[in-house]
Formats: structure tokens, C-alpha cells, sequence
């Protein structure tokens, strides 16, 4: 077990390394830095607000939500209390990620609630808090609301707090909350949600007190990975690509300013970022089109439950309309498989294009006039190193042309590893068996008469139809929400092999460049360990992102 969040490690190292290079520029403290400067904090403050991971605590009043949030933050000056006193939601930005305290649930504030659900909606993951008295007739309603008739199943996971609070032995304790937790559930499965069992105030009071044995009963440790495997299930980790990639922008421009460079110099590193700039732009195109693709997928698979629930009552063969369900969502999941091959292909042409537009462009042509000009004063002055230095970067402009040729030709046939994966190793369509034992149990609630004396049906029946269509409607959320992550997962190790493996021979070939430019200029020194601290969280990102293709399932923490 790990003490740290995978999350918010990369967060922690990206904030350093953005404060690093912000002190850095305003230290330089030239006009053109300065501008530099300005535009890093504009479009990372504008990225803060966008696409940052967001986390919204949730449970009844007194579950311990905000000891919670200290735990995780290590602030110890947030209000606790287990009366109703918070009105609104508090924000933390606890490591670059959106920690969200929200007024408790279930209560006879509808404005408490009305506050907290809008938060929930916006939210990546849902963390709901109950107590060692787990559920109540109340909280097992409203639980079930937003997993099932809200939908958000896929992003929920379950935390029992306050477990020191409950005398016996912690197996046998855990053992026991579990069934019990998995009754109240009933007819849904309990083994849907990433399960934790804590004690936030022990975890606490043992970080502040230095005291290991309190660390370890809290169970903390078991949150943190299971958190780590909800985000790494879900590629969360990759967002962090993109503000690390607006800061090697930033960089990129600063370089050209701080180095002392020749023309060619210049001309040579500002292809460099033209290309750079290229490779994110044809990514980020990829990525829309990707994203369109897999909307339409979901919303498929979404009427695909509603047709299923419109049959509801009537005299179809419901195992015969599983069967064809499931073969409709595997139709729809191949053709968004063909159209995502087409895209890719389409993408790398793309590039290829776009690379060899710049690499036939005035700069080019300008750094080849440059060398014929140094071969004559070469010719006339013996000194030959000048044109050395122009031909290395005329070459290896032209080796990586060459290599986007290839690439480009040969994607076709290197794509097949790339493709998503056969429907036959995908396990999102689990819960359509779970869906088949509804429907059963809805034949029958459905064909039920009502009384004779009365014409009323039995006063159960209602809520359990409603508990069916609630059931389905969430299971097919699920299945469509775990194809999109399935998808996504799969995009980024494209884009590993892709875009950044381009990338990367940019980088390496810009800090050849910059350290032969830079000899003794310490603030070139400076800039490009800068630069490799940007190069490192990225490497962090691949290493930890695990392209896991297996259904959200529970833990037990």
C-alpha cells in the first residue's frame, strides 16, 4: 500500500514545477518573459476552472465528511461539526485537485439539497460517507437515487467512517457491515462500488501525533489505493497533459529568448516549435473527433435501455430481447470501432500534411540559403563549423520528415494493435446478465392482477417497477460510460506511440540545440531543467496510467 495519491503526486509535482519556472521568468525579468509569464498563468488559471479533477464528498450529517477532506488535505482548520450549520458547498484546491464539501443530504433543507446535487452532477468522483451505522431507511433511498435514478453508479464510491467508534474485532466487523450493507442494497449489488472502510479522525490524529499504530487502524491506506484505482480505471491521470503541455509551450518561447542564438539558430528552434505546436493541434482535432464518436456510442446504448424498458409488461420473450439487446450494443460498438480506425488513419494523413507543409515552408528554404552562404565563407575563410551546425539541422529536419512519412505509410497495417478491442474481451456487458434477472422478476410484477374486490394492485408493486427502471437505466449508463473509458484508454496509448513519441525526438533534439547554444549561460542552464522537470511528470503520467479494461467493480478497504 502507498501512502500517497497517485493524483496527487503528479498534481504536487506539476505545481512545483510551475511555481519553479514562474519565479524563474520573473526573476529574468525582460519584457518578452514577462509576456511569457503572463500568458502561463492566463491559460493555466483558465485550465484550473475547466479541467481539473473534481471530488465531492457526500453522506448524511455527522458521516464525517469534513474530517474526511483533513484527512486528505492535512488542513486542520476546517470546521467540524454534526449539526446542520453549512449552507453551501466549500471548495479546497488540495494539490491541484477540487476537493468539494457539500451541506449533508437528507434533510428537510431541500435548498441543503438542491446545493449539493448540482455539485454532484459536475463532479468526477463521488465519495458518499456513511458511519459505522451504515445505512438508514432514509440514506439507502437517496443512495439508490443517485446511483440508479441519477445515474452516477459508475463514478460512486463507498466509504464507511468512523469505525473506531464501533467496539469488536475488525474482520469480523467489516464482514458483517458488508452484509449488512448488501441487504439494504437489495435487489442491487453492492460489489458495483469500490468499498472503504476508515477512520478519518484516527488517521488524522495519528499524522498530527507522529503515532504509526493509529495510522494503521485508520485503514487510510486501503482509500488511497482504492482511489488510485478509480482514477487510473477512468485515465484521469491524463489530464494532467495538458497544462504540463501548456508550460512546455511557455518554455519553448522562453528558450528563444534567453538562448544566445545565431540566426540559424533561431530560425532552426523556431521550427522546432512550429512543429511542436503542429503535433498538439493535430492531436487535439483526434481528440474531438474521437469524443464525437464516442457520444454517439453512448447515446446509443442509452436508447438501447430505453427501448428495453418500454417492452416492460408486455408478452415478449425477455431472454430472447437480452440476447438482441446485447448484439445491438455489440453492433454499435464495432461500428464506432471502424469509425475510430478511419479517424486515426485520417489524422496521421493529417500530420503528415501539416509537417510537410512547414518543412516546405520559407523558414526552411531560409536556412538552406544559410548554408550554401556558409559553404562559400567556408570556401573562403577555412572555417568549417558553421556549416557543420547548418547541414546537422538540415539532416535532421529531414530525417524527421522521413519518419512521418513512414509512420504515416505504415499505419494501415500497424493499426491493427491499436484497434479497440474485440466485443468478445469486453467486460462491460455484465450487467446485462444482472438486467436478466430484473427482467424476470418484472414479468411477473408486471402480469400481476389487481385485486377483485378492489381494483388496486399490491402496494408495493409501484415502487418495484420503479426499482426495475431505475435499475436498467443506470446498468446501461454504466455500460456506456465503461466503453467510453475502455476508448479513451486505448486513444492514449495511441497518442503514446503517435504523437508523443514525435514528441519526444522534437525535445531531444531541442536540448541538443540548447546545450550546445548555452556553454556557460547559466539561465539557459537553468531553463532547460526546467524544461526536463515538465519532460519527467509526463514520463510519470505513462508509467502510472494503467489501461485497465476491467468493469468497476468493488473494493475492500
Amino acid at each position: 500500500m502507498t501512502n500517497q495519491f497517485k493524483s496527487a503526486v503528479v498534481a504536487s509535482k506539476l505545481t512545483t514545477a510551475c511555481i519553479k519556472f514562474d519565479k524563474y521568468l520573473a526573476k529574468i525579468n525582460r519584457t518578452p518573459l514577462t509576456e511569457i509569464r503572463q500568458k502561463l498563468r492566463q491559460e493555466l488559471n483558465t485550465y484550473r476552472h475547466q479541467g481539473m479533477l473534481s471530488v465531492v464528498v457526500v453522506g448524511q450529517y455527522g458521516a464525517g465528511k469534513s474530517t474526511l477532506i483533513s484527512a486528505l488535505t492535512g488542513r486542520r482548520d476546517i470546521a467540524i461539526h454534526s449539526d446542520i450549520t453549512t449552507d453551501q458547498i466549500t471548495r479546497y484546491n488540495w494539490q491541484g485537485i477540487e476537493l468539494i464539501d457539500t451541506p449533508g443530504l437528507f434533510t428537510e433543507r431541500q435548498d441543503h439539497d438542491e446545493i449539493t446535487y448540482s455539485a454532484i452532477a459536475k463532479a468526477d468522483l463521488l465519495i458518499f460517507c456513511l458511519t459505522s451505522m451504515l445505512f438508514d431507511a432514509i440514506t439507502v433511498e437517496n443512495f439508490k437515487q443517485l446511483a440508479y435514478r441519477q445515474g452516477y453508479r459508475w463514478k460512486m464510491m463507498l466509504v464507511i467512517n468512523k469505525m473506531s467508534e464501533e467496539a469488536g474485532e475488525e474482520r469480523e466487523k467489516r464482514a458483517n457491515y458488508r452484509r449488512s450493507l448488501a441487504e439494504a442494497l437489495h435487489p442491487y449489488n453492492l460489489d458495483e462500488f469500490p468499498l472503504c472502510f476508515i477512520d478519518a479522525k484516527d488517521y488524522c490524529e495519528g499524522i498530527d501525533s507522529g503515532d504509526k499504530f493509529l495510522r494503521d487502524v485508520s485503514r487510510f491506506a486501503t482509500f488511497i489505493d482504492t482511489w488510485d484505482t478509480f482514477v487510473e480505471q477512468r485515465g484521469y491521470l491524463t489530464r494532467f497533459d495538458t497544462p504540463i503541455r501548456i508550460a512546455l509551450s511557455c518554455v519553448d518561447d522562453a528558450q528563444l529568448h534567453i538562448s544566445r542564438t545565431t540566426p540559424q539558430d533561431t530560425i532552426f528552434l523556431e521550427l522546432l516549435t512550429r512543429l511542436t505546436r503542429s503535433l498538439h493541434q493535430e492531436r487535439d482535432r483526434l481528440r474531438i473527433k474521437i469524443q464525437g464518436i464516442i457520444l454517439r456510442l453512448s447515446a446509443a446504448i442509452t436508447q438501447e435501455g430505453d427501448i428495453l424498458q418500454v417492452a416492460l409488461g408486455s408478452q415478449l420473450n425477455f431472454e430472447q430481447l437480452t440476447q438482441r439487446t446485447e448484439l445491438n450494443i455489440q453492433n454499435h460498438y464495432e461500428q464506432a470501432g471502424e469509425k475510430i480506425t478511419n479517424t486515426l488513419n485520417e489524422a496521421m494523413i493529417s500530420l503528415h500534411q501539416t509537417i510537410v507543409t512547414i518543412l516546405k515552408g520559407n523558414l526552411v528554404q531560409i536556412l538552406l540559403e544559410s548554408w550554401e552562404q556558409a559553404k562559400q565563407d567556408n570556401h573562403n575563410s577555412g572555417n568549417s563549423k558553421k556549416v557543420q551546425r547548418i547541414h546537422h539541422q538540415l539532416h535532421w529536419l529531414k530525417t524527421f520528415r522521413d519518419t512521418i512519412k513512414a509512420m504515416s505509410e505504415n499505419y494501415p497495417q500497424n493499426l491493427a494493435e491499436f484497434q479497440v478491442k474485440p466485443w468478445q474481451s469486453v467486460e462491460a456487458m455484465t450487467p446485462i446478465i444482472h438486467i436478466s434477472h430484473f427482467l424476470s422478476s418484472a414479468t411477473i410484477i408486471f402480469s400481476e392482477k389487481p385485486e377483485p374486490d378492489t381494483g388496486e394492485y399490491p402496494a408495493d408493486r409501484e415502487k418495484q417497477m420503479n426499482d426495475i427502471i431505475r435499475y436498467i437505466t443506470s446498468q446501461f449508463q454504466a455500460i456506456a460510460k465503461h466503453l467510453e473509458h475502455q476508448i479513451n484508454a486505448q486513444l492514449w496509448t495511441v497518442e503514446q506511440q503517435t504523437y508523443r513519441k514525435l514528441e519526444q525526438q522534437i525535445g531531444v533534439r531541442r536540448q541538443q540545440e540548447l546545450d550546445a547554444i548555452a556553454g556557460s549561460n547559466k539561465d539557459a542552464k537553468q531553463l532547460a531543467e526546467i524544461r526536463r522537470d515538465f519532460e519527467r511528470i509526463l514520463q510519470y503520467i505513462s508509467k502510472a496510467t494503467v489501461n485497465s479494461s476491467a468493469f468497476p467493480g468493488t473494493g475492500d478497504g
